[in-house]
């Protein structure tokens, strides 16, 4: 017996970890507009005659984020909207099992607990039976609904604004519905805007009457609906009027109506084939696309994707980055990255694979707001002048600073000169930092550009030691380097942090002992990597 009981104490411990686990994200930045008095607290019930868990007094919307497993999520994003008549929500079988179920099939997932009817009492469900198709009821749920729609779109707006952090496109962001959570959902698929429309939508036997219907737009989003004809509610015809309004006007819409099902089965098992109502929204999510992984990394988009003609026959590919609210008559940082050499080539896509993620984050846009610039060194060519040998390991690298230089890092680094001149550059705070063959290239471009960066940060380079000289002293380095690099010998890096320390440059120096050429990765975990950096002004 104490076995058993041992046994269902880990689980239980095992089943609260993960739903700790879930980050919860307040919709709004403050009190949720419309509601500002609001100050009641949501609370749980798990004995009710829906005979399921249920949230109630929603005040304070929230999102619960769950997401696939590393390297899975393939930039599809669903908001869940679970139902319960706008007194409460059917949390799990609407809400958080529909997650999973979709985590699995790498969507990333957001379920939205929005605003609801204050309840008097602690048992929703009953409050509901005695209320509904009274007078009262329909007054306490027309002040609701307006609120939940409102939450609904300004869920939208938020994961399309924070797709980057998510890695999610901004045109695969989709709403689903239960019942009254399904009122929310499609009554998102109207009178939308470009920050708030959904790119699909997914009403579940949803509460929606002709009356709720709006203009359709032209360019109004694909609908997937399900309900069932036995609804105890009578709702079916809701469904079937959606469907219609849909294909009539010749948009894509699918429509699942099952025999049996009653009312509120989310993932319920009933052995009914409305069980099988999830397998049949993934094979149409699978139908368009949206199972699988884009070709480029959805969450960079917001580099705008550019070519810099250098010479003839010379083109250098670039991503830019500009600051949220870019504002030409303020001044802004630029920080030129210079990548490795496994990202070379000419798709201007696989320079962004280390550090670009870094400057999407949400707190780094709004604290360090700068222009980015991420250019690409061509397959054949290297940032740095260095011969090279490959056959001993770490990699033995000569660095040369005596000849001209390679084309494609004299090219990016006049092309951080002609963005100053035609962005709003502070010309005071231009920066520079790189990794492996970047890292390489950042300490070569302080040395041949002497004037240029207030700030360069080299990650597990190396430099030309006898070249080095205090011109290079207008600029401040941090340099980072993993102790047990087994393709860039750490020794690089230390040689040159001692000859700028021995010219009276000022430098910091990070060196991770057990890490290996991916110090990278622990330099922009440093809480002050970019911090540091933006404090420097290029000294006269």
């Amino acid at each position: 017996m104490k076995k058993i009981l041992l046994f269902l104490s880990i689980a239980l411990l095992g089943t609260t970890a993960i739903h700790a686990q879930q980050k919860v994200i307040p919709l709004y930045d403050g009190p949720a507009p419309g509601s500002e008095s609001w100050t009641w607290n949501e609370a749980e019930n798990d004995n009710n005659s829906w005979q399921t868990k249920v949230v109630y007094n929603v005040s304070k919307p929230t999102l619960t984020v769950f997401q696939p497993e590393a390297g899975k999520a393939n930039g599809t994003a669903v908001i869940i909207c679970p139902g319960g008549a706008f007194y409460a929500l059917s949390i799990n079988s609407e809400g958080f099992d529909v997650a999973k179920w979709l985590v699995q099939k790498g969507v990333t997932c957001f379920v939205l607990k929005y605003r609801l009817v204050r309840c008097s009492t602690n048992d929703p469900a009953a409050e509901v039976a005695g209320k509904m198709g009274t007078k009262e009821f329909e007054e306490e749920t027309g002040k609701v609904i307006p609120l939940s729609i409102a939450d609904g779109r300004a869920a939208i707006v938020y994961v399309r604004k924070h797709a980057a952090e998510y890695n999610l496109s901004t045109d695969r962001i989709g709403i689903m519905g239960f019942s009254a959570g399904g009122t929310v959902a499609a009554s998102t698929s109207f009178g939308y805007s470009k920050e708030n429309k959904p790119d699909f939508t997914v009403p579940v036997y949803p509460f929606f009457p002709k009356e709720m219907q709006g203009t359709m737009a032209a360019d109004a989003a694909p609908m997937f609906i399900v309900a069932a004809s036995d609804d105890q509610l009578g709702l079916a015809p809701h469904s079937v009027d959606l469907y219609t309004k849909w294909i009539s006007s010749k948009k894509e819409a699918e429509l699942h109506m099952y025999a049996k099902g009653g009312h509120g089965f989310g993932m319920k098992p009933q052995n009914l084939p409305s069980d099988q109502w999830i397998e049949r929204f993934g094979d149409w999510l699978n139908m368009r696309g949206l199972l699988k992984k884009p070709a480029f990394n959805p969450a960079y988009a917001l580099y705008q994707k550019k070519e810099f003609v250098f010479a003839e026959g010379k083109t250098l590919p670039y991503r830019i980055l500009y600051p949220e609210n870019y504002d030409k008559t303020k001044k802004y940082p630029l920080l030129l990255f210079l990548h490795g050499a496994g990202e070379r080539g000419k798709d201007n896509e696989k320079q962004l694979t280390h550090g670009a993620k870094l400057m999407l984050t949400e707190q780094n846009r709004k604290n360090f707001p700068a222009i980015i610039i991420f250019p690409q060194c061509p397959e054949e060519s290297f940032w740095a002048s260095s011969k090279i040998d490959r056959t001993v390991q770490p990699v033995k690298f000569e660095l040369d600073y005596s000849g001209e230089g390679n084309w494609p890092l004299l090219a990016a680094n006049e092309l951080v000169k002609k963005i100053m001149t035609e962005e709003a550059v502070d010309a005071s705070r231009v920066y520079i930092t790189g990794l492996s063959m970047g890292g390489m290239g950042t300490f070569e471009s302080v040395y041949r550009y002497p004037n240029l960066y207030a700030a360069a940060l080299p990650i597990c380079g190396g430099g030309d030691v006898k070249s080095y000289d205090k011109r290079v002293k207008k600029t401040a380095f941090w340099v980072f380097h993993g102790a047990a690099d087994a393709v860039v010998n750490v020794s690089l890096s230390r040689e040159m942090v001692d000859k700028l320390k021995a010219i009276k440059a000022e430098v910091k120096y990070s060196e991770y002992p057990g890490v290996n050429h991916n110090s990278w990765d622990n330099a922009f975990a440093e809480p002050d990597y970019l911090g540091w950096m933006l404090l420097h002004k290029r000294k006269k």
